[in-house]
């Protein structure tokens, strides 16, 4: 069974871009609690965006869910996700998602930086990385070209 051990969220929503904010997932299970704006939807949604890249509803394509640079009094502000998870083979994964949220003279301007998948093979210390946006466009448009196992390499056998 895979299971998710950490997340951290940076510059998301209401989470500082200068503060690294770590979750750590229990097992069975992680009781997520708080006051009202407290940020327990942030936490669910950015579960979400790390492992489908979808952005939760009403976030007008992503300007709504990167920490508003007016409020740091800055004119770019840069938001991250990281979630860390087992395989269902144990295996270490990461997820890495980042954004930048630019205020221009009339508007905002929202940029995914980067979507990456590491691994690190125990053995070597060798770090691997699947770029996602890549590997999905192979992955929907012709797998049968290439010739791999989709499962096996997501699982990182």
């Amino acid at each position: 069974m895979s299971t998710v051990d950490k997340m951290l969220i940076k510059g998301i929503r209401s989470f500082d871009p200068e503060n690294k904010n770590v979750i750590t997932f229990f097992r069975p299970l992680t009781l997520i609690v708080g006051p009202n704006g407290a940020g327990k939807t942030t936490i669910i949604e950015c579960l979400k965006v790390a492992c489908t890249g979808e952005m939760p509803p009403n976030a007008r394509s992503g300007h709504s869910f990167i920490h508003d640079p007016k409020v740091a009094g800055e004119t770019e502000t840069k938001g991250q996700i990281k979630l860390r998870f087992k395989t269902a083979a144990g295996k270490d994964v990461v997820c890495i998602r980042s954004f930048q949220l630019t205020q221009k003279a009339t508007k905002m301007e929202y940029k995914a930086i980067e979507s990456v998948l590491q691994t690190i093979n125990p053995h070597t210390g060798e770090v691997s990385l699947i770029y996602l946006l890549l590997f999905l466009v192979i992955f929907c448009i012709c797998p049968w070209l290439i010739g791999f196992d989709i499962l096996s390499d997501l699982e990182m056998n």
